[in-house]
């Protein structure tokens, strides 16, 4: 029997939930965020490059009827998977899974906002 050791639920992203890896001064690659907790998120992405090596911080945001943009969150890079490769050699899809560090006060109110209008509950 698997036994959960996430500290906190996971929510599924709705369409228009975004995160960009950023690199120092470089963003990175940019995907669809397929689940979100307090703690976390996988984002899945269109990559040309291996994967997000290197990226300490990441940007989440969304846009619908209402516009969350919390700008550089401190993140630790848990897993960064292919998923599958493109009709071309040099493009695939893959899936990196986040833990988010360090916010903020700030940041955790924001992230509970996104949470709330970008999720499904």
């Amino acid at each position: 029997m698997f036994e959960e050791k996430r500290k906190f639920k996971r929510f599924k992203g709705k369409e228009g939930a975004f995160a960009a890896f950023i690199k120092p001064n470089e963003l990175m690659n940019m995907g669809q965020i397929q689940d979100i907790s307090m703690g976390g998120l996988c984002v899945q992405y269109v990559s040309t490059n291996e994967d997000n090596k290197g990226c300490s911080e990441i940007k989440i945001f969304g846009s619908n009827d209402r516009f969350i943009h919390l700008k550089r969150v401190q993140c630790r890079i848990v897993y960064d998977n292919q998923v599958s490769k493109g009709p071309w050699e040099q493009i695939s899809t893959r899936r990196c899974g986040v833990e988010l560090e360090n916010l903020s006060v700030k940041q955790l109110s924001m992230l509970q906002d996104f949470i709330d209008y970008f999720c499904f509950r």
